[in-house]
């Protein structure tokens, strides 16, 4: 994929590309953190998408409107507002998140919008086209290469609340004196892992993990931001485990910085195995609460 420049385009050569050592097409970022990361089979799919859609990007930016259209236009400014793409009002990286953000909208109707799809989408855009990042959005919602992230953004959030359900458990089986200090203090996942899921880890992390665990993230799929949650409670353990509600709060929505050093936490989120425990724990979550699909049309109905 060609360097984005705001509106324009690299008139220059397109140069022969580099791979790793796997074999993946390296891309250069826009974004002045300089990061490099291998193109994934997430956005392999996503120029499938484009060029199976020829013109529809377009369609729905120009001539479809949405109902969301205020509600986007509200967020634009709260998502990545300390990043130099997205500070100026109605620059460039505002309109091209908006331009997403709205098509989107309109693609697929039963999701809409949500606060938070803004972080994904603004995500993408520092490494790719508008287009190209719509179809990596659509992609990752749909489950084109792993597990669909759309029913996190479902009336009622149902995948959020099995993934939250599922983390529960896996503090207590992996912290257990964590998981009954939480269990003392009252405190469920909801009150400070919502965001983890739902943009995985970039509204209020550092943006160089948020970045390490979003190139994992497209190869892998869910898995691993239970790995990091955990690997951040397993760090954070013995201070955690000291503090009453109101500093546990704050704690677990304020890591220390030192927590936050992916050389440090990521080898630490990879050593820990969760994927046997989270197939049983989603099947439990499913006798409990019926499957996906079926938690969707029930809210949507409450809804109408």
């Amino acid at each position: 994929m060609e360097k984005k420049r705001g509106d324009e385009q690299d008139a220059l050569p397109v140069p022969l590309p580099k791979v790793d050592r796997f074999g993946f097409v390296k891309q250069e970022s826009n974004s002045p953190d300089g990061f490099t990361k291998s193109r994934s089979a997430s956005e392999y799919e996503s120029r499938d998408l484009l060029l199976m859609n020829p013109g529809v990007y377009e369609q729905l930016v120009i001539y479809e409107t949405s109902a969301s259209e205020l509600d986007i236009i509200r967020d634009i400014s709260r998502t990545f507002p300390s990043h130099v793409f997205f500070q100026q009002r109605h620059g460039p990286g505002q309109r091209s998140l908006y331009n997403v953000l709205k098509a989107y909208s309109v693609y697929d109707r039963d999701v809409g919008y949500v606060q938070g799809m803004g972080f994904v989408a603004g995500l993408l855009l520092l490494y790719m086209s508008e287009e190209d990042a719509f179809w990596l959005l659509v992609a990752l919602l749909k489950g084109a290469v792993h597990s669909p992230m759309e029913g996190l953004y479902l009336v009622g959030l149902p995948l959020v609340q099995q993934y939250l359900f599922q983390l529960d458990q896996l503090v207590a089986d992996y912290l257990p004196k964590l998981g009954d200090h939480f269990a003392q203090e009252m405190i469920n996942p909801s009150m400070y892992a919502s965001q983890w899921f739902i943009t995985v880890f970039s509204y209020s992390f550092p943006f160089h993990l948020a970045l390490r665990i979003w190139d994992v993230f497209l190869h892998e799929g869910v898995k691993i931001v239970f790995k990091v949650g955990l690997a951040l409670l397993k760090y954070c353990h013995d201070d955690l485990v000291k503090l009453p509600f109101e500093k546990l709060i704050h704690a677990l929505r304020n890591f220390p910085e030192d927590a936050m050093n992916p050389d440090m936490l990521l080898p630490m989120a990879y050593s820990i195995k969760v994927s046997k425990r989270l197939l049983e724990l989603k099947e439990e979550y499913e006798k409990q609460h019926g499957k996906l699909s079926e938690r969707v049309k029930q809210k949507m109905l409450q809804q109408s």
